[in-house]
């Protein structure tokens, strides 16, 4: 007999007990799954205002028993006052997402790990679990944001001038001048305060780019004098058409001039380059490292979803309802274009060098270097959602858009300060790798190579460090314009001290910085001139580092609590190195000095011998040490950014109810940050090892030669 004749046949009554388990199953043992809870199911449809209506109605209930019970025992009501201010205090605590700002009222909280409700990842916990799957993510994803644009100059460098060549270099050069006028645009707009410098820089010195590198492609501004020229007037015309002004100054027509000048310069200096097969190699070796990088890019951006999905299900619930569009559509698409664009870039290197075809490879790295950036600004948007989310905030879900969202007050600043930081990490990274090379390698060709490496990896560094503390200012001024109180937390409260170990980073960066130069140029002939204003520059450096990392007071607080020594406070006579005037002429004069000791270096560079392979053995290690502090501080500053949201997922929108909602110690902080950056160091040791010292190694046990051979011409 047929099967379904046989269930047909079962009586109604084992259907009902089997339904019934079916709802036991699903009613008690739920919560014991944090993934299919029915607040976590609920919570998948939008934000959770159901629930919140719901428990409203069973608090309203629980106060008019209470009431009741009150009238008819009026002895209980008669119990000491501490004892009933500590019970209602708990209970405003526990309830304190009934009474937020907005759409914070709408959330449900999570459960309390000590009643079993939540889930708690053993050893670490939720936040330092999240935390660091975070830090790691962002870590190898500055790593194969910052690279590749180094890498790009490289090959474009590197490659013989064809006509296949010159047609990439025009592309490339515009994207180099939308970077250059970004940057410039941004100094001069805080030095000078001219209104929309960034987008006079940004049209000026990209138009100017593209009409020179246009013009030199048929060889008509060949000389690097008249196309700066050239390039400012068009780089000026351009620039007044298209930033919406009403009344154009002189010193933003100057600001354009500027860099619509280093635009054609910078374009006529490329477009007519020396190829030198060195960068080819540079740029190709570098290639290999971000392969392996992006793998665990991937991998701990999935571990770093998964941990949210599990620890803050409802927040991610939120999040993600707020920007479907951007998670749905705009970030799956950026990730799959840029990963099938960064491994077609990394294994079709050599077949088209051997097909003549190196013009479509730098178009490919291009191309590849706009996906990276756009995807770094698409995710932008919901990181500064959460700390300076628009407002009003009740409106956040009914007249705003998605869009609205993500271009909030500190998107562009973050995006700007993001991109200066992914280039000065790139170029360290660079200079880590070179060490390593150089440390490992035995051919004195070899370390004559690496020695060089290590020196364009420094000269990226410096020159885009140099910009930083500019992008890192007009953040911060835009977190003060939108709300205060965050400024004062991160400067003078909670955070204080965090910003004292971030602006001790920042010098050491720039004296290890200032070292190495110094050890380098000792290896240059007549390099010694430049010695005596050196000295006097390093004294400079100390006491504008001094002056820079030293607080007003040294208690984390704005006023002095229980167990902190209230004589910590600096002395009224030197209470002036606490203010901003004297910060921001300590970061002026570290970034001065820096400057000319770079120009001086460039000068030995260019007018005096070098000795490749025979830099004193503190270079390198300076080199490392200047990755590795690097990597530190990108890290703390991440931390200090995320931390000054207080207790709350979303900033007076979505509130943090777990249990770790507390801020962390400075300690505390510093020692996981300290493990993460660690974690992160050793594995690119090993990618290093694996990507670029492994291969050679395999090829001398076979006996044969490195192959050194240059590029197909196109």
């Amino acid at each position: 007999m047929p099967s379904s004749n046989v269930s047909e046949q079962k009586p109604l009554s084992f259907k009902l007990i089997l339904l019934a388990l079916m709802v036991y199953g699903l009613v008690h043992l739920s919560p014991a799954i944090p993934w299919v809870s029915p607040s976590s199911f609920l919570g998948s449809l939008g934000p959770q205002t159901v629930l919140a209506e719901e428990e409203d109605e069973e608090d309203e209930e629980d106060d008019e028993d209470e009431e009741e019970d009150g009238e008819g025992d009026g002895g209980e009501e008669a119990e000491g006052e501490e004892g009933a201010e500590g019970e209602e205090a708990a209970e405003e605590d526990e309830n304190a997402y009934l009474y937020d700002i907005g759409p914070a009222a709408d959330i449900r909280p999570m459960p309390e790990i000590k009643d079993g409700g939540g889930y708690k990842f053993p050893g670490l916990g939720n936040r330092k679990a999240t935390w660091g799957a975070a830090q790691l993510h962002i870590l190898f994803a500055s790593f194969i944001l910052g690279c590749p644009m180094f890498v790009v100059i490289m090959e474009v460098m590197g490659a013989r001038r064809t006509q296949g060549v010159r047609k990439a270099v025009i592309l490339a050069n515009v994207f180099m001048g939308v970077l250059t006028g970004v940057i410039i645009g941004i100094i001069g707009e805080i030095i000078v305060d001219i209104h929309h410098g960034v987008l006079y820089g940004l049209w000026a010195c990209a138009f100017a780019a593209l009409i020179i590198s246009f013009l030199n492609y048929f060889h008509v501004c060949m000389n690097t004098k008249m196309s700066s020229i050239v390039g400012g007037v068009v780089g000026t015309f351009f620039a007044y058409l298209l930033v919406p002004i009403d009344h154009t100054t002189i010193p933003a027509i100057l600001l354009a001039f500027v860099n619509g000048a280093v635009g054609g310069f910078l374009s006529t200096a490329i477009m007519f380059a020396e190829a030198d097969y060195k960068f080819e190699r540079l740029a190709h070796e570098i290639t290999k490292v971000i392969g392996f990088c992006y793998s665990f890019t991937a991998l701990t951006g999935g571990l770093f979803l998964f941990i949210m999905m599990v620890a803050y299900k409802d927040f991610i619930s939120y999040l993600v309802t707020a920007y479907p569009i951007l998670f749905m559509i705009g970030y799956p698409t950026l990730f799959i274009l840029e990963t099938i664009v960064l491994y077609i870039y990394v294994y079709s290197w050599e077949p088209l060098n051997k097909t003549n075809r190196k013009g479509r490879h730098i178009v490919l790295g291009v191309v590849l270097n706009i996906l990276g950036l756009s995807l770094l600004c698409a995710l932008d948007g919901p990181a500064t959602f959460m700390q300076t989310p628009p407002k009003p905030y009740d409106a956040l879900f009914t007249t705003m858009t998605e869009w609205d969202r993500i271009a909030t007050m500190t998107w562009m600043p973050l995006n700007y300060h993001r991109l200066v930081g992914n280039g000065t990490f790139g170029g360290f990274m660079v200079g880590v790798i070179s060490a390593y090379m150089y440390l490992w390698s035995k051919d004195p060709k070899e370390k004559e190579y690496y020695d060089w490496v290590g020196y364009m990896g420094n000269f990226i560094g410096v020159l885009f460090m140099i910009p930083l503390p500019a992008m890192g200012y007009i953040f911060v001024r835009e977190i003060y314009q939108y709300d205060a109180t965050i400024g004062m937390y991160i400067m003078s409260d909670r955070e204080s001290m965090f910003m004292l170990v971030q602006g001790l980073l920042i010098a050491t960066m720039f004296t290890a910085s200032n070292v190495y130069m110094w050890v380098s140029m000792k290896r240059i002939e007549n390099a010694h001139r430049f010695f005596p204003a050196m000295k006097l520059g390093f004294v400079l450096i100390i006491i504008a580092a001094t002056i820079w990392f030293t607080p007003r007071r040294f208690f984390a607080t704005m006023l002095p609590e229980p167990g902190m020594n209230p004589d910590m406070v600096l002395p009224d006579n030197l209470a002036f190195l606490a203010l901003m005037v004297s910060k921001n002429t300590a970061a002026f004069a570290l970034v001065t000095v820096t400057l000319i000791n770079y120009i001086f270096y460039t000068i030995s560079t260019r007018t005096g011998k070098i000795g490749w392979g025979k830099i004193n053995p503190l270079g390198p290690y300076i080199l490392i040490f200047m990755g590795f502090t690097d990597i530190w501080l990108m890290s703390w500053m991440g931390t200090i950014r995320e931390l000054s949201r207080m207790n709350w997922h979303i900033y007076k929108v979505f509130k943090d109810v777990t249990p770790e909602k507390f801020a962390p110690t400075l300690a505390e902080s510093g020692v996981f940050v300290t493990g993460v950056v660690w974690t992160f160091f050793i594995v690119m040791t090993a990618i290093i090892w694996l990507g670029i010292k492994y291969p050679k190694t395999k090829k001398a046990k076979a006996g044969e030669t490195p192959a050194a051979a240059p590029q197909m011409a196109e």
